[in-house]
């Protein structure tokens, strides 16, 4: 079938025009308000990532500077422990040489302190002394019997021996001139024997 325009008007478009979105200045506004939320957002992550790279790196540095000073102190503590025992071998050395030394001058000083005995008696003479360990032996010859006595107190009075007796005593006949008694004394050095030993007064 063909139509025919008589009035001369022109045909309608069988199709509208399709047009663009329309934008408003609200939505405008909305759109610019996400950009800088999403723009604000994304800055504070990168501010906070960067802190947290700065706060590894320090912290990074701080644990090689405390690894460095435990290195440090350990070399510190072994050099102390080394000195330490050199310290403690020394005075076991030292400790030694001055009871070698106190041995060696134990019946020296013995000696003395009981010939100043003998000597204040003025009748006493020793003609052997023996000591095995912390006992000993004493033997001499007296004029008379109180000088026997008199060094036996003597003896007793001082701190050289925490015991000593009078083993025996006997009149030497054989001496026609004079009286002498034979005497013999036994008695146990005190601990330590001579390190605080004090002579007695003269009679």
């Amino acid at each position: 079938m063909i139509r025919v325009n008589l009035l001369g008007l022109p045909r309608a478009r069988a199709k509208r025009r399709v047009h663009g979105p329309v934008i408003t200045v609200g939505g405008r506004l909305a759109l610019i308000l996400v950009i800088v939320v999403l723009v604000g957002v994304a800055a504070v992550q990168y501010w906070r990532y960067s802190s947290l790279q700065t706060e590894i790196v320090r912290l990074d540095q701080e644990i090689e500077r405390l690894q460095r000073e435990k290195a440090d102190l350990g070399r510190i503590k072994a050099e102390y422990d080394t000195n330490m025992q050199r310290r403690e071998q020394l005075t076991h050395r030292i400790n030694v040489i001055e009871e070698l030394k106190a041995r060696q001058s134990g019946p020296a000083q013995l000696l003395n302190v009981l010939a100043t005995m003998v000597s204040q008696t003025g009748a006493v003479w020793l003609t052997s002394f023996e000591q095995k360990g912390r006992n000993i032996t004493i033997e001499g010859v007296a004029l008379n019997v109180k000088a026997v006595a008199d060094l036996l107190t003597r003896l007793k009075g001082s701190d050289l021996f925490s015991d000593v007796d009078l083993k025996e005593a006997s009149q030497d006949a054989s001496v026609k001139d004079y009286t002498s008694f034979d005497f013999t004394l036994s008695g146990v050095l005190a601990a330590p024997a001579l390190a605080t030993a004090t002579q007695p007064g003269s009679a």
